[in-house]
């Protein structure tokens, strides 16, 4: 097959550029015999991937419509390409080229957390998106459900491809040098509670802070939030500084990917008591390294997690407070999450996500 994959994306932050990345990577493994198109929005990503079954494709503009609606397309036809996939929200709405649209329905279950052009956009473009697409790739079935549910998708439009952490979460731990290398680099506190992503309302992160507040009150212990700026983040940033449990929050700022499994290494526990995720990868990549889970029991996160985390209320603090106390005080609670991790995690591959995607893009084409 000829795949024209948009990536006007690509250098951006956050969950859906980590995927994206590993994704393609795991393409060019697992599916060798096709030629994957890449089409950039500027020519500084060039070269990001790499193999004789690579072409990538500038086409500069800044009008995201156009781009998405006419630049791509008339690229998609003139190439040859045999079925357009975007990792992010959206596909050419007129074109002859099956287009297969991933979606995450975050923005339809609380669209009270997004922004109001954001709202206006989804609920605008979305269900036209759902009706042009050939398939609807949902990172989990809870996802699905929402997505037919909230937008009227198509059911026999809807596949499941579970996401998943990325190959560097399952090397081996490098020597002991290294490990503390990392932890001087981000001045790690010795022990500690590990938040990962994004800040935005969807991450509940002023209830995780009073919820920390309370366990800290019993039990010597640091937040380490390794998380980056999205909308109305300043809000979540000002709570957690103006907070009397302030001092004991720390913010190491970027850090590197190839660190980041380190990071999860040395934490005592992830809490990830997001309001909502589509899937939730930082579950994953904790999984993999051997870091203890506490997630939310709403919206998607039950089914990545499986029995291998605490399950917490994201809507009650002294329940959130609850679970984490849990795992910071019981050693033994603590391995038995780490060993059911680490099976669960064997699943969550991108070389899996790969080839189901591959198996979606061959059913469009034929």
């Amino acid at each position: 097959m000829r795949i024209g994959i948009m990536l006007r994306h690509i250098g951006e932050a956050g969950g859906i550029v980590t995927y994206t990345h590993n994704l393609l990577r795991a393409f060019l493994r697992e599916g060798p015999e096709h030629t994957y198109c890449l089409f950039y929005a500027s020519p500084q990503h060039r070269g990001r991937f790499q193999g004789d079954n690579v072409e990538e494709y500038v086409l500069p503009g800044r009008n995201k419509l156009l781009w998405d609606q006419w630049q791509v397309p008339r690229l998609a036809r003139r190439i040859g390409v045999e079925v357009i996939f975007n990792p992010k929200l959206s596909i050419p709405l007129f074109s002859p080229v099956p287009a297969i649209l991933v979606l995450r329905p975050e923005q339809f279950v609380h669209p009270e957390l997004f922004r109001w052009w954001d709202r206006l956009y989804f609920k605008s473009f979305i269900p036209l998106y759902c009706r042009a697409a050939r398939f609807i790739i949902a990172p989990t079935h809870a996802a699905s459900r929402d997505i037919v549910r909230y937008m009227g998708a198509d059911p026999d439009k809807m596949v499941t491809v579970h996401e998943a952490a990325g190959d560097h979460f399952f090397a081996p731990p490098p020597p002991p040098q290294e490990v503390e290398r990392i932890r001087r680099k981000y001045a790690l506190p010795e022990r500690y509670v590990l938040f990962v992503g994004g800040l935005t309302p969807l991450k509940n992160f002023e209830r995780l802070v009073k919820a920390f507040a309370l366990v800290r009150q019993e039990e010597d212990i640091e937040l380490v939030v390794v998380g980056f700026k999205r909308w109305k983040f300043e809000q979540d940033l000002a709570f957690a500084r103006n907070h009397p449990v302030s001092e004991h929050i720390h913010f190491p700022g970027f850090v590197e990917d190839q660190d980041l499994p380190t990071v999860y290494r040395l934490a005592t526990c992830l809490f990830f008591p997001s309001i909502y995720e589509g899937f939730g990868i930082p579950v994953c990549e904790a999984f993999a390294t051997g870091c203890p889970v506490i997630t939310s029991n709403r919206g998607c996160s039950p089914e990545v997690a499986g029995d291998a985390a605490v399950l917490v209320d994201p809507f009650d603090v002294e329940d959130m407070a609850a679970g984490l106390r849990r795992v910071v005080s019981q050693p033994a609670l603590r391995e038995q999450l780490v060993a059911k991790g680490h099976k669960r995690a064997e699943y969550f591959r991108f070389s899996r996500t790969a080839r189901q995607t591959l198996e979606v893009f061959a059913r469009a084409v034929s």
